[in-house]
């Protein structure tokens, strides 16, 4: 009875974390085999240090104008209005630059999406205007109460192409796709600041078990957006962590500088390192298995080439990467083009991309969000019925092997986005408290928005 209690508990802890339940396409490990082969360590080092600094720098510039204190009113603040301006002409040519790459046939050049949102900026920022004029300055959630308006500036230059668009079935549903993304995003500048502000009404008793709510907050977000999402495939991590994690890194953050128990800080430390060691541990798991079937592979290989074990060959199986082996074994189905049956009775999206014939569509993979389900992690896979012999017990072998690989790299990209986001967005936020003209900045507008 215990037992079945512990395995009710970990199956539903694995199904609430969606990094377990996905896996690599095909396609992205051919892309990073080839990208590991021909890039070298010091210039992978390079891009990763370098990808980030220019939204860093951007933050950094719109945040640097020394404000007015808001007892001083709106008219002392027009710096403030200015810096809302730049605020959201970034942020919405980041959105339309987003829309663009979801939406290929989207009819806009960069300097239409420079100007348009320039545009819309200035409109956005012309109604939370009239809002503090007929409200009072700052206006209370500021960000939230001028989304709507905002989202429909952001769609006023398209519209007509919209219109149009509804009609092409290939097209609008990228769209649609597109929208969801932006709702999943609005989502979280509504649920995070509403939440804080309960943070800081709440007695100071009850901030302790309050602040617990938050890695609750974030496990349900990430699971709705992953789930709204399943159209991007191999993007769901990046979508995930750098959506949900950063504003949950956020305002743990906050909660933090505005809890005045050190429990309460010590309590989310600790959820957040529980959190990773499971995570590190799942991994651990799976990257066991993949190196059970390496082995399997290496052995059963070499026993097929010569009728008995070959040391040689099994050693030029361990020398290989994880990466080069599946490559290898991609690259050999790729030629032949035959896929073994066990795949069509699997629901797993195929491992060798199809060649289309000439007037068909590619067929596309099923979501990643959706693969893998019913996988356990210590579970090896069946054996398929389609499969009987030596040599089909190497192909079974093969593919399971693949399939783990994917699963791996799937699982590996999420727990170091992760980490990325638990270290920078914190050392960022404390760096920001001790600027000199932190303290100026942040009560003008941290009380708008």
């Amino acid at each position: 009875m215990r037992a079945s209690w512990k395995a009710k508990v970990a199956a539903v802890w694995e199904a609430a974390q969606i990094e377990l339940n996905g896996y690599y396409s095909t396609h992205r490990v051919l892309a990073l085999a080839a990208y590991a082969s021909h890039t070298s360590l010091s210039r992978a080092v390079l891009v990763s240090a370098v990808t980030p600094l220019p939204c860093l720098v951007i933050t950094t510039i719109v945040d640097l104008p020394h404000l007015r204190p808001v007892s001083e009113g709106l008219q002392a603040n027009q710096l403030f209005v200015a810096r809302a301006v730049v605020a959201f002409w970034v942020a919405g040519m980041l959105v339309t630059h987003q829309l663009r790459h979801s939406v290929p046939s989207l009819p806009l050049s960069n300097a239409q999406i420079v100007g348009n949102n320039l545009v819309t900026a200035i409109l956005t920022v012309s109604v939370w205007y009239a809002l503090a004029l007929a409200i009072g300055f700052p206006v209370p959630f500021g960000i939230v109460t001028v989304s709507p308006a905002w989202v429909a500036f952001l769609l006023l230059p398209i519209a007509k192409w919209l219109h149009k668009v509804r009609s092409d079935p290939e097209a609008w549903p990228l769209v649609v796709n597109s929208l969801k993304v932006w709702a999943c995003q609005e989502l979280l500048v509504v649920i995070y600041p509403t939440y804080f502000y309960l943070f800081t009404v709440v007695p100071t008793a009850a901030k302790s078990s309050f602040a617990l709510l938050l890695p609750v907050i974030k496990l349900v977000l990430r699971n709705v957006v992953s789930q709204t999402i399943v159209h991007l495939h191999d993007e769901i991590p990046e979508v995930v962590i750098l959506n949900v994690e950063v504003f949950n890194a956020l305002f743990v953050s906050y909660c933090m500088q505005n809890s005045p128990s050190l429990w309460t800080t010590c309590g989310l430390m600790a959820v957040d390192a529980m959190q990773m060691s499971l995570s590190l541990r799942d991994v651990g798991l799976v990257v066991e298995r993949l190196k059970v079937l390496r082995r399997q592979v290496a052995s059963t290989s070499s026993r097929q080439l010569i009728g008995g074990p070959s040391v040689s060959r099994t050693d030029e199986c361990h020398i290989k990467t994880l990466i080069e082996l599946a490559q290898e074994i991609l690259g050999r189905w790729g030629r032949s083009r035959i896929l073994p049956t066990s795949l069509s009775s699997r629901k797993v999206s195929p491992l060798v991309p199809q060649i289309p014939s000439s007037g068909s569509k590619q067929t596309e993979e099923r979501p990643a969000a959706q693969l893998g389900r019913s996988h356990r992690l210590l579970r090896p896979p069946a054996i398929s019925a389609g499969f009987s012999g030596p040599r089909s017990s190497l192909a079974e072998l093969e593919l399971q092997y693949v399939r783990e690989l994917r699963r791996v790299l799937y699982i590996t990209e999420f727990v170091v986005l992760l980490n990325y986001v638990e270290v920078v967005i914190p050392l960022i936020f404390c760096r920001r408290c001790t600027l000199p003209l932190a303290t100026s900045t942040g009560k003008a507008a941290g009380s708008s928005h």
